[in-house]
């Protein structure tokens, strides 16, 4: 696991690693839209692997849209407990 402290907006276009996995939740889109944005899912897709993964427990439509502009194939799935819906994504590998 690696934790980068500070706003996600700024810091992560600073790295230079690529991750295989992303878990994007802890804030909801409706109360945090920025985190949410078209270029932070950008950056997080410029830093996945190819055929690496992330999922949400949002399932907002803006939030699968702007995965799927970023490279990621978007999948809404059952969420879990009380979720009605989740967002699972794979970055394409080609």
């Amino acid at each position: 696991a690696r934790v980068i402290i500070g706003d996600a907006r700024t810091t992560l276009a600073a790295q230079t690693w690529q991750a295989n996995a992303w878990f994007l939740d802890g804030f909801s889109p409706a109360k945090n839209p920025e985190l949410w944005d078209a270029d932070l899912m950008t950056q997080v897709g410029a830093h996945t692997s190819p055929g690496g993964t992330a999922a949400t427990y949002t399932a907002a439509g803006f939030v699968r849209r702007n995965l799927a502009e970023a490279g990621f194939t978007v999948t809404r799935i059952p969420g879990f407990g009380r979720k009605r819906h989740m967002t699972q994504a794979i970055m394409s590998t080609t």
